[in-house]
Formats: structure tokens, C-alpha cells, sequence
């Protein structure tokens, strides 16, 4: 049986709601779905003034140590630049510089400004709030602050833009530790549908044509972004919803402006970009997973929507991720 991983959530005052209960409600499906977890609330008070005035008491004090295999979370919180330079700031800050070692560390938001006090970003990547950025390339040069960024990663350091993009990043997160099924399966459950990779900014193909209300043509995108590895076709979507072809086609023209195998192309699209640059599969391997048929008929239609061929795209990411 596999160990359990203790999740602590580092809460400072006045902590932003979504910061803290993004993470934690992604984190909490990967458990209901079987992953061995545990949380724990620690803080250097006993409370803290959620935003909104709702009150978190009972925290559990600092602990002296932390396994190794721990996730830390640090939630931002309002007014971070005083809040910081406060004495809980400092305790805090001192005792992240003390106990951290190989634990992966996420930070939502303002949450990274606390990280970088203590010390555990520099020299490295990362983000936060575009509100922030700023600050935090002057308050801290040695970090390697990047703007417009939905999430990054470096080393054992998540970092997040903050807000709804810690879900983002912890999803991110669960992928990587409990591979990607299961870090759709709690994106389904959360009704987010998918992730958002780190190097999108605010748009997401994954959350494109999602703004209507017709529940048939839901539920075929939702086959669709389930299963993205199958090839579908209309009439099989079709047949899934109990409506005709020609009404299915009908509606995804009325309600999103586009043809069913438009959207279906655009999602395996979506995902190619990511297994061409988060994964070392090959164009054979990535054309299967994409559900093509082969990787001719993959290029085939890549070209459609890429200038470059997908090797070219790779090397052209790999370069630009090694001049940030």
C-alpha cells in the first residue's frame, strides 16, 4: 500500500477564498478517487480572517518538520505587501526557509511573494498576479519572474497567477503526480473540463464554445474532451445523445458557430500541442493518443491549424522555454 501524502495548507490573514478552496476541492476529488491523502491547516496564529470575514480557527501551530514527501500550498491573501512584512510574515517566511527541502511547494497567487521571502524561488522561475509582478521583480530580482503566465513550474516550485489558475496548477499538479486520467477526472468533476497548460495565458481551447446552455451539445463535448484518444463521428455523438445527425450538426452551427468535426479537431489539437511539448512521445505515438488513424492523417490535419509541422513546433517550444 502507498504511503499517504500529507497536503499542508500554509494560511496567512485574510486569505483569499479561491486561493484556498481551488486547491483544495481538486485535491480533496483526487482523494474521493482514491489517491492517499491527508490535510492538514497550519498558520503561525490559530486563526485566520478568511476574505469575507469568514473566520478559520483551530489552525494546527507550524510543525518543526515536514516529510519529504509532503505538498505544501501557499494561498495568497489580501493586502500581501504589508501582510508579508508583518511579524506572521516573517514567522512564516523563517519557517518555510527552515523546513523545505525536496517538498513540491504550490503557491496560488500572492503566495509566491511569501515563498520568494523565504528564500525558495530564487534564481528561479515563476509567476504570480499580474497586479504583482512588478513588485516582485523589484522586491526580489533574484527571481525569475514571468508575466502572463497561467502557472509555472521549476524545480520542486509550482508557482500560479492566482485566483481560478490554482485550480489550473493544481490539476497541473495531480497529472503529474497521479497521471493524467485522474487529473481529468477530478477536472470533470469540478465542471472545469480540463486544464489550462502552464504557458496558456487567459484562454483555453479546453474551455472554448462552453458558453451556452444546451445540455445535448454539452454532453458531446464532454464525450469529446473525455476521450479525446477515440475517432469519433458525428453519427456516433449523435447516437450518444439520442438526436439525429442532422440535428446535432444543427445545433453545434446554431449554438457555437462551428461543424461537430471542427470542434472535435480543434480538442485533439489542443492536446497534441501539449504531448508535443510536456511529453517525449514520439509524432507516431502522439497521432495514436490524439486518436488519428495514422500520423499522416495527423499531419494532415495539423496543418490546418499550425504553420509548422509538429517536430518543428516542439523544437521551436523547446527553444523559446530554454531564451526565457
Amino acid at each position: 500500500m502507498t504511503a499517504v501524502i500529507p497536503v499542508y495548507f500554509v494560511l496567512t490573514p485574510e486569505v483569499l477564498p479561491l486561493d484556498l478552496a481551488g486547491p483544495l476541492q481538486a485535491f480533496l476529488e483526487a482523494q474521493k478517487a482514491g489517491e492517499r491523502l491527508s490535510f492538514h491547516y497550519v498558520g503561525a496564529a490559530s486563526e485566520s480572517n478568511l476574505g469575507g470575514g469568514l473566520m478559520l480557527a483551530q489552525l494546527a501551530p507550524l510543525p518543526p518538520s515536514l516529510p519529504v514527501n509532503a505538498i505544501v500550498v501557499i494561498p495568497g491573501c489580501y493586502g500581501s505587501a504589508h501582510r508579508y512584512q508583518a511579524e506572521i510574515g516573517e514567522v512564516t517566511a523563517a519557517w518555510l526557509r527552515t523546513v523545505i527541502t525536496k517538498q513540491a511547494v504550490l503557491t496560488v497567487c500572492s503566495g509566491a511573494l511569501l515563498a520568494a521571502k523565504a528564500g525558495l524561488l530564487a534564481h528561479k522561475y515563476c509567476t504570480t498576479h499580474h497586479e504583482l509582478t512588478a513588485r516582485m521583480q523589484l522586491q526580489y530580482p533574484e527571481c525569475k519572474v514571468l508575466e502572463n503566465r497561467i502557472f509555472v513550474k521549476d524545480g520542486n516550485m509550482y508557482t500560479s497567477a492566482g485566483i481560478s489558475s490554482g485550480i489550473d496548477l493544481t490539476l497541473f499538479f495531480i497529472a503529474e503526480q497521479f497521471g493524467e486520467q485522474r487529473a481529468m477526472q477530478v477536472a470533470r468533476e469540478m465542471l472545469v473540463y480540463f486544464r489550462r497548460s502552464g504557458h496558456e495565458t487567459q484562454h483555453s481551447v479546453w474551455l472554448n464554445h462552453r458558453n451556452h446552455m444546451h445540455r445535448a451539445v454539452h454532453k458531446v463535448q464532454d464525450l469529446v474532451c473525455q476521450a479525446v484518444h477515440k475517432d469519433f463521428t458525428v453519427t456516433e455523438l449523435a447516437q450518444q445523445v439520442g438526436i439525429s445527425t442532422r440535428q446535432l450538426s444543427r445545433l453545434f452551427h446554431d449554438t457555437l458557430g462551428i461543424t461537430v468535426q471542427a470542434y472535435i479537431h480543434e480538442i485533439k489539437m489542443a492536446l497534441a500541442r501539449q504531448l508535443l511539448t510536456q511529453s517525449k512521445h514520439s509524432i507516431e505515438q502522439v497521432a495514436e493518443l490524439c486518436g488519428f488513424a495514422s500520423s499522416r492523417h495527423f499531419r494532415r490535419i495539423w496543418q490546418q491549424f499550425e504553420p509548422l509541422s509538429p517536430l518543428q513546433f516542439r523544437q521551436a517550444f523547446n527553444l523559446n522555454k530554454e531564451q526565457v
